[in-house]
Parts: structure tokens; C-alpha cells; sequence
């Protein structure tokens, strides 16, 4: 499983508190500090940015904790996730808002010997029947596993070569397969999948994916992630 964030929205945190201030006034207004808080021959922010920058946060903490998460669908992040199974984004994908592109099986290919495993198979020691001498029969359920899948891979491609066309052979094709998907999403709909997808009841790869995404978001913005983190990572 790989990634990647793409995108995200800078300056999050003061837009948001910008935003969140002018619905109580009868026009937007900006409330930057009046003077040149950065100064080219000074990097370093001014007191009064410092002070700034403390009151938007402390500002921005408490409308997440009174519930006013609208301010939130303002801030988006974009990520590139790949070598994941279409089992993970067909889960993904349920998540409604939100926008995706994902790599079409109508025109590209899957890379031979490229399946996502489950822990399951690899970990699977339980016999399946008896010996003729009493004894347990073991079979290794990894080698199954792999089989079926390079059996079914030789089968997509011989109906290929075969004439039929690459969106019709791949009806043949199980999930396991890598895919790679896009998405957008706002961060108040990403606090939402981080509370389904890294709970412990959530599926195991879309869970290491949503706890993987949930570090990205809270090295990012931790203000807005931060109890989230605490409960889950």
C-alpha cells in the first residue's frame, strides 16, 4: 500500500476562522494584523502573527468541540493511494462526498503478480480433513491463494490474445488485484471516515489505510484531527 498526499489546502486553519467570523458580521472583513508581521530581512513572524496565528487555533478548537463542522468542509486534502485491492475502494468509494479517479480495468491492465494477500492467508495453519493414517491434513492456504490467482491471471490473458477485448476479459478478474484511486475530500467528511475506517470493527486494509491518511492530516493540521489521533493511532 502506498500514500501519497497530493494537495491540500494552505493556510487552513486561518481561512477557516476568517470564514467562521464573518458569519457574525454583515460583511467579510480582514482581520490580518494591521502591520508587516513578516519582514523579508526577518524571517522569524512577529509577536503580534504569534498571537494572531494562537487566537484563529484556540478559535478553531472550540467550534469543533461546540459541533460547528461546516467551517471544516473548506479544507480539503487530495491523495493518490495505490497497490490496494478494489475490495478496499469499493469500500472507499461508499464515502459519498468526496471526488475519485481510479485506474480503469477498461483500458489498463493489472501487472502479473501484483494482488494485495491477506494476513489470513499468510497466517492460516488450521488442517482441513484426516490422513489415512489419522493424521491432520495440512494444505498451505497461501499456496492456494496464489495459485488460483496466477491461474485466473493466465485465463484473463489468453482471452485477450484470444480476441476478446480488455473490458470484457476482465470480468474474470477477482478484487485482490492492484488498483490505484484519487481522491479529494473535505476535512470534515475525513473526520467522518476516520471515525468509521479506523475503528476496530472497520476491515483491515481500509483500516491501515485511514490510519495511514490520519497520520498525513494530523502532522498537517493537528488542531482539527487531534482526538482522533489520540483514539486511534
Amino acid at each position: 500500500m502506498k500514500i501519497e498526499l497530493i494537495d491540500y489546502t494552505p493556510d487552513g486553519i486561518n481561512k477557516i476562522a476568517r470564514l467562521a467570523r464573518a458569519t457574525r458580521k454583515s460583511q467579510m472583513v480582514d482581520d490580518m494584523p494591521d502591520d508587516n508581521f513578516i519582514s523579508d530581512s526577518v524571517p522569524e513572524h512577529s509577536n503580534e502573527y504569534k498571537e494572531w496565528i494562537e487566537k484563529n487555533e484556540k478559535f478553531v478548537k472550540t467550534l469543533i468541540k461546540v459541533g460547528h463542522l461546516g467551517i471544516l468542509e473548506h479544507i480539503n486534502f487530495t491523495f493518490h493511494i495505490s497497490e490496494v485491492s478494489r475490495a478496499l475502494t469499493h469500500q472507499l468509494v461508499r464515502h459519498r462526498v468526496a471526488s475519485y479517479l481510479q485506474m480503469s480495468n477498461r483500458h489498463a491492465k493489472p501487472k502479473w503478480n501484483d494482488w494485495v494477500t491477506p494476513p489470513s492467508i499468510y497466517e492460516h495453519n488450521k488442517p482441513i480433513g484426516k490422513c489415512k493414517d489419522g493424521s491432520d491434513l495440512h494444505v498451505d492456504a497461501y499456496d492456494l491463494y496464489s495459485n488460483a490467482m496466477i491461474y485466473i491471471y493466465e485465463q484473463y490473458t489468453d482471452l485477450i490474445k484470444s480476441g476478446i477485448p480488455i473490458e470484457d476479459a476482465r470480468y474474470i478478474l477477482p478484487p485482490a488485484f492492484y488498483t490505484h484511486i484519487s481522491m479529494t475530500m473535505n476535512v470534515r467528511e475525513l473526520r467522518h471516515f476516520f471515525e468509521l475506517r479506523c475503528d476496530k470493527s472497520a476491515q483491515w486494509e481500509i483500516r491501515d489505510m485511514a490510519k495511514e491518511m490520519l497520520k498525513i492530516c494530523y502532522n498537517i493540521y493537528p488542531i482539527l484531527f487531534e482526538e482522533l489521533y489520540e483514539e486511534y493511532i
